[in-house]
């Protein structure tokens, strides 16, 4: 039998890339204390285990990455949760900009890559992904995107369509662009009658500072949980049942494929 409800964490903060890949307790501590607040689920921000802007960035610069995913396992397995962990890595000699999906067990279960790049650093820097990656966690299905993916509706209309109750999109959206904040997530959750969670960073890398207004929505587009501009935690619980009620007057998803069929 499915479980109903899912509690899902989201970590804004942020982390640079001096902060090394060798040291990870300022990690382990986030880690442990979304265990204590009973989270299954805990996402944290684009490329937070590296730092996000890298200027010339080179795959010489990600050496220590694997090693460090693999600490950060055996971090995760001791806390008994499920993670999302937003890094910059090297796959197939190109870089890519990742989310790393780790079960419970701290295993590495799957490995999203960015499909939409945003602004001419992005595109210099990094191969783009090409699929979508989809997982369970606690009777949910999860799908991803990272920060500008969300952008495109195309992209989690796909989600919703291959039945996820849930995208988690981890983000590094920075100034003058808050706008997108407070607005796409809900949009999302709404036009698709799902969960959608945005966990952006705060702080500055460079001459780019980050908004931070990470949220978790609601499949009504309500806001369930939502950060100001400082580091924080979000915790909701999200309930499964809730995407049923969204759907019982109008399904957009079902109403959509009478559209569809009507167009000819």
């Amino acid at each position: 039998m499915l479980r109903k409800t899912l509690t899902l964490a989201l970590w804004q903060g942020a982390r640079h890339a001096d902060a090394g890949l060798d040291e990870l307790s300022d990690i382990a501590v986030i880690i442990a204390d979304a265990a204590k607040a009973g989270a299954d689920l805990l996402v944290f921000p684009e490329g937070y285990l590296t730092g996000y802007y890298r200027p010339g960035l080179r795959a010489a610069d990600l050496a220590g990455v694997d090693a460090a995913l693999d600490r950060l396992g055996r971090v995760i397995a001791d806390a008994g949760i499920m993670v999302v962990m937003g890094t910059h890595r090297v796959w197939e000699r190109a870089l890519v900009n990742a989310a790393i999906v780790f079960d419970t067990r701290g295993r590495q279960v799957g490995a999203y890559h960015k499909r939409a790049l945003f602004g001419a650093w992005e595109r210099a820097t990094f191969e783009p992904g090409t699929l979508p990656l989809r997982f369970d966690c606690g009777g949910f299905r999860v799908g991803l995107a990272i920060c500008y993916d969300l952008e495109f509706p195309e992209l989690i209309r796909a989600e919703a369509e291959a039945r996820t109750d849930l995208v988690v999109t981890p983000t590094a959206l920075m100034a003058p662009h808050g706008r997108i904040a407070e607005l796409l997530p809900a949009a999302r959750a709404l036009e698709n009658q799902i969960f959608v969670a945005y966990a952006n960073r705060t702080g500055r890398e460079h001459e780019r500072a980050f908004v931070g207004k990470s949220c978790i929505c609601g499949p009504d587009g309500g806001m369930l949980a939502v950060a100001g501009e400082a580091p924080e935690m979000l915790v909701a619980q999200l309930d499964r049942r809730a995407i049923r009620t969204a759907r019982e007057e109008a399904s957009y998803l079902e109403d959509l494929g009478r559209l569809r069929e009507n167009s000819g």
